[in-house]
């Protein structure tokens, strides 16, 4: 994902700013959730809405599953949907919908999924479909899953864009009005992809006069521009996040506490390693192991004398060991809240000398979510109140991660497609190698080989950022939609939120960034979410779906 750069001094005044409080522009706190709550409807049996499911024209292969939890009937099925929304003539292919459902007279949730829709063990509702005790209706993303519009085994990617996507949503959601729910208020949401997909249906639905969706609410989504290289040239990796991650991500807590202590060593590690030769070489040797493919990429682009490479072997692998690194840290941020892993961050100075504390920052560096959480839980083997606490939280992580890794087993390739073509991607800013043998451009330059702008220059046509650089304009100037932004103050992703001055200048668009949250959307969970951002919510959804 691509982001815009912003100052160092804006990053600092935006965590003084947020830790005082989350951030509020625009909610307008209105009336009690009871007020939008519906009456309840008679219970339509599991047969009859399979019946009218299957009664709607392009609707076919209905299939009622219902969840692990027996909660929940879901209704899996394919729609027959145009391949090219301004060339009928192209053909159609199938789009997979699921349909929780809870009445034709109740409201409903519109889940724009960014990549390939939830199975059945996998699939849960959204927090915004219990606050309104919703349908939810789940759309996958073409060129995931089975939503195919090209041939799998030969897929050009032709009509894979945002534009088409937002098309084949507005297409769904009418079709459903029409034949199924015909009352309630309609509510869009999503999570990070998920919710650059709302956020986009949004936009194209005033460039096309739709007024299909009452409530936009888009959380922990990027919308990235790229950038300009030293040559003059546009890459579609964009610095952003990477500059939120070092100057945002971790701060704000008291001098001396375990956070801020935390977020030095943090600071310190890239430096570290890249001074100290005994370190090095220790993540060198940790890299071949835990990467192999990756680390022969780096050899090979050596041995090939590629303008990439610095021209020297451990430069290069360090530069390879820094990347890995960032995107670890960026993960972690992003996904587990910083109090509870600080603790675990390793001192640098004292791996030079010892070699557990040595074990324990190769461990740190290569530290994904799953271990993370398995790591924290390790802690909570003593029986103290603060261990407890932390045990309660840690079990949510572990159901968050459940879903996570199940979604990381899909093809991350047509994501990466789409982050070149018009989405952007993010890259690390590598500034606290810089003083050490190694610049932060040469480890940009060293990891590009990684990178979708290397990947697919040349194969796919670029839009140079036109589509980001637009919807960002137009939250701050054009957009008549109703959209409340979600973010986290700690997560990375963050660096790409709309800007607060034109968020604060259209009293259509609202934004919260919450202190304590993480990359997710469970904000009805005290664990995740403040109480005030949770009736942030709660105002906005009284506000435009009573």
């Amino acid at each position: 994902m691509t982001y815009s750069m912003k100052t160092t001094n804006i990053h600092r005044l935006m965590g003084a700013l947020l830790l005082a409080g989350i951030m509020l522009t625009g909610c307008t706190k209105d009336n009690t959730l009871s007020e939008i709550v519906k009456p309840e409807s008679q219970e339509e049996t599991t047969d009859e809405f399979k019946e009218a499911l299957e009664a709607i024209d392009g609707v076919h292969d209905v299939k009622m599953q219902v969840t692990p939890s027996g909660e929940d009937s879901v209704y899996y099925f394919y729609f027959r949907q145009l391949i090219d929304h301004a060339n009928p003539d192209a053909g159609t292919f199938d789009q997979q919908v699921a349909i929780s459902f809870k009445g034709y007279d109740k409201d409903v949730v519109l889940h724009t999924h960014g990549y390939t829709i939830y199975n059945i063990s996998q699939y849960y509702r959204d927090d915004l479909s219990t606050l309104l005790k919703a349908n939810q209706v789940s759309v996958e993303h073409r060129y995931f899953g089975n939503s195919l519009p090209e041939p799998a085994d030969s897929p050009n990617y032709t009509y894979f864009n945002a534009e088409q996507q937002a098309h084949d949503l507005h297409t769904i959601v009418q079709t459903l009005k029409k034949n199924l729910f015909k009352s309630g208020k309609w509510a869009s949401t999503g999570t990070s992809k998920d919710g650059i997909t709302s956020a986009l249906y949004a936009y194209y639905s005033d460039l096309n006069g739709w007024s299909d969706i009452d409530l936009f609410i888009p959380f922990c989504a990027p919308f990235l521009t790229g950038s300009t290289t030293a040559d003059g040239s546009f890459t579609c990796m964009d610095l952003s996040t990477g500059y939120y991650m070092d100057q945002v991500s971790g701060t704000g807590y008291a001098a001396g506490s375990v956070e801020a202590i935390a977020c030095q060593r943090l600071h310190d590690i890239p430096y570290y390693i890249c001074t100290n030769k005994t370190l090095r070489d220790a993540c060198n040797r940790h890299m071949l192991q835990t990467d192999p493919t990756s680390y022969r990429k780096i050899v090979n682009q050596y041995n090939l004398k590629s303008p990439m490479s610095t021209g020297d072997l451990e430069k290069d692998l360090m530069a390879m060991t820094c990347s890995m690194y960032s995107s670890y840290l960026f993960d972690k941020f992003s996904y587990v809240q910083f109090p509870l892993w600080a603790k675990l961050v390793p001192d640098p100075a004292k791996a030079v000398t010892d070699d557990q504390e040595l074990d324990h920052l190769l461990t740190f560096i290569t530290m994904g979510q799953k271990t993370l959480v398995d790591s924290l839980r390790a802690l909570n083997a003593s029986n103290s109140k603060e261990a407890q606490t932390r045990s309660v939280l840690t079990d949510r992580y572990e159901r968050f991660w459940n879903y996570i890794n199940s979604l990381r087993q899909e093809d991350a390739q047509p994501y990466e497609i789409q982050a070149f073509k018009e989405l952007g991607a993010n890259e690390f800013t590598y500034q606290y190698v810089d003083g050490t043998y190694l610049t932060a451009q040469q480890v940009r330059n060293v990891n590009h080989i990684f990178s979708p702008q290397y990947q697919f220059d040349g194969i796919f046509p670029q839009d140079k950022g036109r589509l980001m650089r637009n919807f960002r304009q137009w939250v701050g100037t054009e957009s008549t939609q109703n959209i409340l932004f979600i973010y986290a103050f700690n997560d990375p992703w963050t660096g790409g939120r709309p800007d607060d001055m034109a968020v604060r200048q259209n009293p259509k668009t609202q934004m919260i960034i919450d202190p304590i949250a993480v990359h997710n959307a469970f904000f009805l969970d005290s664990g995740y979410y403040t109480p005030q951002t949770e009736q942030a919510i709660t105002d906005a959804v009284n506000k435009y779906m009573k």
